[in-house]
């Protein structure tokens, strides 16, 4: 896999783990976005430490529901390595309440970051991508397979189904779909896809949370979850990077889950 590829939220999660799987196909220059400076530092220079300084990584603190933090963030990302060849945002708050009880600010906060920071940063991703010639093809001599750019939205498997107290949450990943959609429908004769992930539950730090870690528990049991336990962070983030390169070339527009079945239930 070649290119430059850019991760929001990458600090922790399904973020960080999505930068281990992009390292493991081959990518050594990366672009990692998160609004927390001291974990992504450190997350950086961890995996600088990891592969020997091999790597050529650019840590930039954003909050993604900043407009011109998000036109800086891209321009110091363009600025680096001259182009953004995969795109992923991946960051994403919650805040339960239930919906006549939600205060405005909380509603607010949860619909700017995980539904407006997407959109402000599709939009400077999409901008650069279109200025960006195609990228040799990898794998095959066909010249269709190419790209421009590509675009992977982290969903939820609350884009599709609601969950009580999780009112702003379920709304804002509904909502992602619905934009990933369109902006396939919009792009894809520039060649650039945008595709979308809807993992289940996963093993992270919030929901290993002792507040949280019996609501994982429940929801993994064979009857929720035919797998029958959470993901693995990089069991999404394969499929994020899968989704991001040549082999799914033919793909566009898709809301891929990765949810061990919960919603076949």
């Amino acid at each position: 896999m070649m290119g430059v590829a850019l991760i929001t939220g990458a600090a922790s999660g399904i973020g960080a783990a999505t930068a281990r799987s992009f390292i493991k196909q081959g990518i050594t220059s990366l672009v990692l976005v998160d609004v927390r400076q001291e974990p992504l530092n450190q997350f950086a220079n961890d995996l600088l430490s990891e592969h020997d300084d091999k790597l050529d990584i650019l840590s930039i603190q954003c909050d993604v529901t900043d407009e011109v933090a998000v036109k800086d963030m891209i321009s110091r990302a363009v600025e680096r390595f001259g182009r953004i060849d995969y795109a992923v945002n991946s960051a994403g708050i919650t805040n339960k309440s239930k919906v006549g009880e939600f205060r405005t600010e909380e509603w607010d906060r949860v619909i700017n970051v995980n539904q407006k920071g997407v959109f402000f940063c599709m939009r400077e991703q999409l901008a650069q991508m279109e200025k960006q010639d195609f990228t040799q093809t990898e794998s095959s001599s066909d010249s269709r397979r190419a790209q421009r750019g590509s675009i992977v939205n982290v969903c939820s498997i609350n884009s599709f189904v609601a969950a009580k107290r999780n009112a702003a949450y379920v709304t804002s990943k509904h909502a992602i779909v619905g934009l990933t959609k369109t902006c396939a429908l919009d792009y894809a004769a520039q060649g650039i896809r945008c595709n979308g992930i809807a993992p289940g539950y996963v093993e992270t730090a919030i929901t290993l949370a002792p507040k949280n870690i019996e609501v994982l528990r429940k929801s993994t049991q064979p009857d929720k979850t035919p797998q029958g336990r959470p993901a693995i962070p990089g069991e999404i983030a394969d499929v994020i990077v899968f989704l991001s390169g040549e082999g799914a070339s033919y793909v566009n527009g898709a809301i891929w889950e990765v949810d061990g079945g919960f919603l076949c239930l």
